[in-house]
């Protein structure tokens, strides 16, 4: 779909190169812009090629005259550049948005960064687990606790809000003719990136019952491993979950929330004594959500169980390596 569309990536580890990766999908022809000894993240293979894969790498010394040449020489013909410096450091090896626009009047430019251009920690270091920490992401995700989730939501979330934003701006510039800057925070993607929980917050509600304090939405032990329920505001499901199990509770599930520890000891109690395998048939015949807890290193058995494939073998540096598939499908 985007077949003809160039796009420069100057950025390393995870936004600018994971938003790169999206188009490449796409169909777009990314360029890497790589320093002489390569991106560090380089030194984590497979991980580098999850974020890489697709893309052609050119090395240049962007603080070199002749680095800076070449570059401008990519930059004239390119349609997009996404960059992931912190703010201030383009504009001083001179391939800010403003150097750019001289050469190349419709260039579609997008910087992600920690928090943005402008605001007042613009210029400071950091990674996804700051800016969770700063926007009270870290409690939610411990339900009131601090808690590392260690799923990186503000460097997943800005490379894809990038790669939204860059797809209208070449929309926007199919229908006038003119580019475009696009600012993207890490930090704000991923507040933007949580608006159930917080509108809840923000609004005087707290973190959500729903999912804080909801016997029926999380994790029970099995006899011999993990089941998640994920029953949030239905009262069907909640009745059929009371009736397959015995459970004399004549109260709603709204009413449960006031009742969690004694009620989630009471489901504990009966899904402890049950295989996952038994677990599993006696709440899908029900129409009951309910699934067993896997471990990635087992995606064969996740296959399986979901009837798709979700890994590809891919050719990377003369090898060969699996990644998870691309979700897109037409």
């Amino acid at each position: 779909m985007l077949d003809g569309i160039k796009v420069l990536e100057v950025a390393a580890f995870y936004p600018g190169p994971f938003c790169c990766r999206l188009l490449s999908i796409l169909g777009a022809e990314v360029i890497k812009i790589e320093p002489p000894g390569g991106e560090p993240g380089r030194m984590l293979d497979a991980v580098f090629a999850a974020m890489n894969l697709g893309k052609k790498s050119v090395f240049l010394d962007l603080k070199s005259e002749k680095g800076l040449e070449k570059f401008m020489e990519l930059a004239r013909d390119a349609d997009v550049i996404v960059e992931g410096f912190r703010p201030g450091v383009a504009k001083r090896l001179g391939i800010d948005y403003e150097s750019i626009r001289k050469v190349n009047p419709t260039i579609i430019y997008c910087s992600i960064s920690a928090f943005g251009q402008q605001n007042k920690l613009a210029e400071y270091p950091a990674h996804d687990i700051n800016c969770l920490g700063l926007g009270g992401i870290l409690e939610i995700s411990g339900m009131g606790e601090l808690r590392d989730p260690n799923v990186q939501l503000a460097d997943f979330s800005s490379a894809v809000y990038a790669a939204i934003a860059i797809l209208a701006a070449l929309y926007e510039r199919d229908r006038t003719g003119k580019g475009r800057y696009v600012d993207i925070s890490m930090f704000h993607s991923a507040l933007f990136s949580v608006p159930i929980h917080s509108s809840s917050i923000l609004n005087n509600l707290g973190i959500l019952p729903a999912f804080s304090s909801n016997p029926a939405y999380g994790i029970y032990r099995t006899r011999d491993g993990h089941v998640t329920l994920g029953i949030i505001a239905e009262e069907h499901f909640w009745k059929r979950l009371c009736d397959v199990l015995d459970l004399n509770f004549n109260f709603s599930l709204l009413e449960s929330f006031s009742r969690y520890k004694d009620i989630r000891g009471a489901i504990q109690e009966k899904l402890g004594k049950m295989s996952t395998k038994e677990v599993i048939e006696l709440l899908e015949k029900a129409d009951i959500p309910v699934f067993e807890v896997k471990s990635l290193k087992d995606v064969e058995e996740i296959e399986e169980r979901i009837g798709e494939r979700l890994v590809d073998e891919v050719e990377w540096n003369g090898k060969k390596i699996r990644l998870i598939k691309s979700p897109f499908r037409w």
